[in-house]
Order: C-alpha cells, then structure tokens, then sequence
C-alpha cells in the first residue's frame, strides 16, 4: 500500500500521507484509484455546495476544490506544457521552455480556458448522475497519465523525479483502479457508458499521437496537462449529451 500512499502524498494535499515519501513506479498501478478517491471528495463537496449556491457559483467552488486538493501541480504541467509545444519552437527548445518555472502567455491561457471550461461544464449538469460523474471524471484523468507512461518514452533522461517511473515501466501496468473505473462506468448505463469510454480513448489517442507528433516524448508537465484536458473534454461532453 506504500505506493497508494505515496502517490495520495505527492498528488495530493490530502493529510496523512507526506510522511510516506516518493515511490517511483510503485505508484503507477495506484494512478486511478487517487481519481477515485478524489472524484468521491468533490462529489461530496458538490452535494453540500448544492445545499447553498446556484449552480454556476457551485460549479466554480467545485472546480477550486479540484484545484487545491491537487496542489495546482497538474495545472502546473498544462501551463508549462503550453508554453512548450504552442511555441513552435524545436523540440530542444520546447524541452527546455518547459522546463522553466515562469509561466508565459500560452500557460495563462490553458489555465483561464481549462479552468473557465470544466465550470461551465459542470454547471450544465443540472440532472442525472452528477455525482457519478464527478466521481469518474478524475480517475479517467489519472487513467490517462498511466497510458501515457506506458505508450511514450520520458523526454528528460534522468533528470526530475518522474524518471523513475518510466524507468520501471515499459509497459502500461496492470491496474485494478483502471479496470474499476472502466468498470464504473457502466454505472452510467450501457449508453453512458459507451458515450464515457469513446469520447476518452478518442481523445487519449489524439493527444498522444499529437505529443508523438510534435516531440516524440513525453514529460511529467505533459502528464499532467494529459489529465487535465481528458478532465475537461470528458465534462463537457458529458454536460451535453
């Protein structure tokens, strides 16, 4: 269970586990059951939010408890991966913008669009499953971080922490979280469910083969920024189905 805890310790603020340390690949299998585990907390807040606030201002404090539970760290990766691959620049040079710690104009407009995008979202889910939704939602995230350790090679050598677990895994590792998620879905019934697992592995393979594309790697920036916008495709198009 060190690797369930590792992974709630660093993707998460939640307390109880930063004692516990970085385990590298350990945390791989446990990527989807951190969604879970946060999906059941907005769940929650939504439901006591509801109680409360009209829905777009319940959507908007949804969406800043998805944002400070996490720490920021995954917006982090999407503001860093914009400012990367939207700068057509070299591969080198995108490498290296990313890598930078300031935050330039293309990373200002992912957080603004992915973060206005997911409260919009969420505010059109007036009835139906929604607590189902935002339950699957983050670990679908999380599922797709664990496909991209599996399909693209690390883009940094042994440089960050994420090196290893790309050292540990030259395959996508088996995940019973992952399995349960799918699983989960049907939850939505068998129409939900189909809809849920198109519109995911659709835009899991754009994205990756768009990250192959253009740099033929992939960092832990770029995992993060993959989770975010499978989050926010995944709202959207579950808020107008």
């Amino acid at each position: 269970m060190n690797g369930l805890r590792g992974a709630l310790g660093f993707f998460t603020i939640l307390p109880g586990f930063g004692g516990v340390g970085w385990q590298g690949a350990k945390m791989l299998p446990w990527f989807p059951v951190v969604g879970l585990i946060l999906g059941a907390i907005y769940a929650l807040a939504d439901a006591l939010f509801g109680l409360v606030f009209p829905p777009a201002l319940r959507a908007a404090l949804v969406v800043l408890v998805m944002t400070v539970l996490t720490g920021g760290l995954h917006l982090d990766g999407l503001a860093d991966t914009a400012d990367g691959l939207l700068s057509h620049r070299t591969r080198e040079d995108a490498l290296r913008i990313m890598k930078d710690s300031r935050i330039g104009s293309w990373g200002v407009l992912a957080l603004i669009f992915i973060l206005g995008l997911k409260a919009i979202a969420l505010a059109q889910v007036m009835v139906g499953p929604r607590y189902l939704i935002l339950l699957l939602v983050p670990a679908y995230g999380r599922l797709a971080m664990l496909a991209g350790v599996g399909v693209l090679p690390y883009g940094r050598g042994e440089e960050g922490l994420a090196h290893s677990i790309f050292g540990d895994a030259e395959r996508i590792p088996f995940s019973p979280g992952g399995l349960a998620v799918l699983a989960g879905s049907l939850m939505l019934g068998w129409p939900g469910a189909l809809f849920i697992n198109v519109v995911f592995f659709a835009t899991l393979i754009f994205i990756l083969f768009w990250y192959r594309h253009r740099l033929g790697v992939i960092t832990g920036d770029m995992l993060g920024a993959l989770g975010e916008i499978i989050e926010a495709v995944l709202l959207v198009a579950l808020a107008f189905k």
